[in-house]
């Protein structure tokens, strides 16, 4: 990677040649009449500009052209634009969501605790970071971020499913019935949740209740060849092998 273009500057260069602060110190310069607008918004009845539309505008143009955020990207633009709580909850919000949606799960996490620490209520943020943890298999840090997802939005069948998840892999299989049967209550067309449910039963040697989970599951996506092949297996322990090759068939079929 490149360094800053700015001379005696070692740091990172991105997209436009500019490492991260000075890229903060270009937008000082291009935006004087912020802090007019600024001063509008403290000592006169005029309207003046909207700050929170400039900075949502001026951090979306920062969002382009910076790759690296940290918190001394945030104080800096703090420094321009005064922001909120907020409004930096949605700075540090925005980024998280950028590297998600890069499948960069390790720069995402510090954005999200910082979301969490601003905004302790924020339910889907501590839903992402359980999910972050659930992917490195760190189930203990998935559940607790899952349950206090939980604790804020009782009815998300999502929080639901991925405690129900993260359960099943620790193999607290009670619990995991437990959570997919919440979320069977509140989603019932849900036909992955009959599936997991099946799984676990069928685990448990629980065959009868395993089948009737399996079928509930095909009757709502009877084109997913895993829940029919599940079927099977279960049949096959049960020693009902005309059914068991009825499923093998309708997944070779599929």
């Amino acid at each position: 990677m490149d360094s800053c273009m700015i001379k005696n500057c070692d740091n990172e260069a991105y997209e436009d040649g500019l490492c991260a602060q000075h890229y903060i110190e270009i937008l000082k310069k291009v935006v004087p009449e912020t802090q007019t607008a600024k001063k509008k918004l403290k000592g006169s009845d005029s309207p003046g500009e909207d700050m929170s539309t400039k900075t949502q505008y001026m951090m979306h143009s920062l969002l382009v052209h910076v790759d690296k955020f940290t918190d001394s990207v945030v104080s800096s633009f703090n420094n321009i634009f005064n922001l909120s709580k907020d409004e930096s909850v949605d700075i540090y919000r925005n980024m998280s969501n950028k590297y998600l949606n890069k499948q960069n799960n390790q720069k995402a996490i510090p954005l999200l605790k910082k979301v969490i620490e601003l905004n302790p209520d924020d339910a889907e943020s501590k839903y992402q970071l359980g999910s972050i943890y659930f992917a490195q298999e760190d189930y203990e840090g998935a559940n607790a971020c899952f349950n206090e997802a939980i604790q804020l939005n009782s009815d998300n069948s999502d929080y639901h499913f991925a405690m129900g998840l993260a359960y099943e892999q620790k193999k607290l299989f009670d619990e995991a019935v437990t959570s997919f049967q919440k979320v069977a209550e509140l989603n019932p067309e849900n036909p992955e949740v009959y599936y997991r449910l099946g799984i676990i039963f069928d685990f448990q040697e629980k065959y009868k209740e395993a089948v009737e989970f399996f079928q509930k599951a095909i009757d709502l996506n009877p084109k997913n060849a895993d829940y029919h092949q599940s079927l099977g297996f279960t049949y096959e322990s049960m020693d009902q092998h005309k059914e068991a090759v009825n499923c093998y068939k309708k997944v070779f079929s599929l």
